[in-house]
């Protein structure tokens, strides 16, 4: 019996010194301290914090979590992957993604184009020179937030907008931080002054207004985004009722900012609950653009506002507008319709005023070219042709809205990649932020 016992005690030493302290299920190779991962390879595990990696090279790992894995590289600097992602890494240099094989080395999606680590390096120094900052911009943390009715617990403002995260009230569990974090890296990503397309001093302003400072057209009343979980009816009662918001207190608060539409987590507003990340990303950008369009675009660009006349119930001549033009003109040629949006007529001031968000939205989405992914069977219509879902058919088909688009929203936008959005949000709630406030 004491021979069985000393014979399971070593036995019990022998595979916890075969077991790897940074990924414990790693395959012991036999061989000294060498390992093999199912995503990260193979790998020599030393007695100091560093381990070599037969791609990488020496790598300094400080967390063994591998959905929040951080490499340090002598030369690459950090990185930052997870078992799910690998092989892209986030270089933290240069905040961008790259994918990585041996040989060729690092590929950037954007520009379909491989770099080895040399020339990965020598960006470095490229973009440090090359990324804008001014005071506009800022990456606010999560905080507690009780001034803005009990139906939201925490507020974090990103680059003018102010975004109202939902508590556990009305029966339903809080929204994550992570999540909300989430909406606010995907904010950052379309409020990136350093993009080519962008011209700075527009999107300042267009800061400027979401932030309702003193000078812009709703001076002291900021745009929010408000996030919720599921949908209205999974809060008792119903915040998006008349009656059911009176049933939160400090409700009235909410006058104080303008908003728009909701961003759900795990979205069940038609029912099923949404587990599919491009869905995701359809329900965020959406709704994100409806705010950002209506209340930081008008007035960023010269001319903007008045070109932008999209609320028909305080903007007077708004029928003659750019906004209506290039909408009547998409109406008439087949590219948007309205059967689905109360009585279907342009002129009718309260469809206007619905429509007015839709079609600025379906517009950017085409512009982009986004939308065959995030769409369920890929198409939006007869509500959006598919004729109008590159800028070459929105030229074709909506000439009006093709200039629309790039006389006031291009110049303050920014382009996500579809890379950076894949990353944030993947199928059942996976994915990550790699929001860094300031």
């Amino acid at each position: 019996m004491k021979f069985l016992r000393i014979a399971l005690l070593l036995f019990a030493c022998s595979l916890k010194a075969n077991t790897s302290s940074i990924l414990p299920t790693s395959t012991h190779l036999g061989s000294s301290n060498w390992y093999q991962s199912s995503w990260l390879g193979v790998y020599f595990e030393s007695s100091n914090p560093w381990t070599y990696q037969t791609n990488l090279g020496w790598l300094y790992i400080p967390s063994a979590n591998p959905e929040n894995f951080w490499m340090y590289n002598p030369n690459l600097k950090w990185l930052w992957t997870t078992s799910s992602i690998y092989p892209w890494v986030y270089v933290n240099e240069i905040k961008d993604w790259r994918y990585y094989l041996p040989l060729p080395g690092f590929y950037r999606a954007e520009t379909k184009k491989w770099s080895s680590t040399s020339e990965l390096v020598a960006e470095f120094s490229q973009n440090a020179s090359a990324a804008y900052t001014s005071a506009y911009y800022s990456s606010g943390a999560i905080t507690s937030n009780y001034n803005i009715s009990s139906w939201f617990d925490r507020s974090l403002e990103i680059n003018g907008l102010q975004l109202f995260v939902a508590g556990a009230v009305g029966g339903q569990i809080a929204i994550p931080d992570e999540w909300a974090k989430k909406i606010a890296q995907t904010v950052k990503l379309l409020t990136d002054p350093n993009d080519a397309e962008i011209d700075i001093p527009s999107q300042e302003r267009m800061i400027q207004v979401l932030q309702g400072t003193s000078g812009t057209w709703h001076a002291g009343y900021p745009a929010a985004q408000r996030l919720a979980y599921g949908g209205g009816s999974d809060y008792s009662p119903n915040p998006l009722t008349d009656n059911g918001i009176e049933s939160y207190s400090g409700y009235r608060n909410l006058n104080n900012y303008l908003m728009n539409d909701m961003v759900w987590y795990r979205n069940s507003s038609d029912g099923a609950v949404n587990t599919v990340g491009n869905y995701d990303i359809a329900e965020v950008l959406e709704h994100l653009m409806h705010t950002i369009h209506l209340y930081g675009v008008p007035g960023a660009v010269n001319g903007s506002r008045n070109a932008l006349k999209w609320d028909s119930e305080t903007q007077s001549g708004w029928q003659t507008s750019g906004l209506y033009y290039a909408m009547k003109e998409a109406v008439d040629n087949g590219v948007f319709s309205l059967r689905d949006y109360m009585d279907g007529n342009i002129d009718s001031p309260e469809t206007y005023r619905l429509i007015s968000k839709e079609y600025l939205y379906l517009l950017n989405f085409g512009m982009w070219e986004y939308g065959q992914e995030f769409w369920e069977n890929g198409t939006l219509a007869p509500e959006w042709n598919d004729n109008a879902r590159t800028p070459s058919g929105v030229q074709q088909n909506n000439p009006l809205g093709y200039a629309l688009f790039n006389n006031y929203i291009k110049p303050v936008l920014s382009k996500p990649s579809l890379t950076d959005l894949r990353t944030i949000f993947q199928d059942n709630d996976g994915g990550t932020s790699g929001y860094v406030s300031d």
